[in-house]
């Protein structure tokens, strides 16, 4: 197994609980990284998410780079 795979795997047990899947993602997020996000090298498809929540999260992370912030869990909609 990996070293990545592993980790994930520590996630999976470290979250078990009811509703702990957004920090499983979190966590996997942070151990592969977001990857070029606005480039032609991204893997996925818009679809998975559905458009108008993709164009919501992107400008959300937009408006929080230009404010010097973070953009990320927590934060409210």
């Amino acid at each position: 197994m990996s070293a990545d795979a592993g980790k994930r795997v520590r996630a999976i047990k470290q979250y078990s609980e009811l509703g702990a899947g957004f920090k499983i993602a979190m966590r996997d997020l942070e151990i592969r990284g977001a990857g070029n996000l606005l480039g032609t090298a991204q893997s996925g498809h818009i679809i998975a998410v559905g458009f108008d929540l993709y164009c919501r999260l992107l400008k959300k992370a937009i408006e929080a780079t230009k404010e010097g912030g973070k953009a990320g869990a927590g934060q409210g909609d």
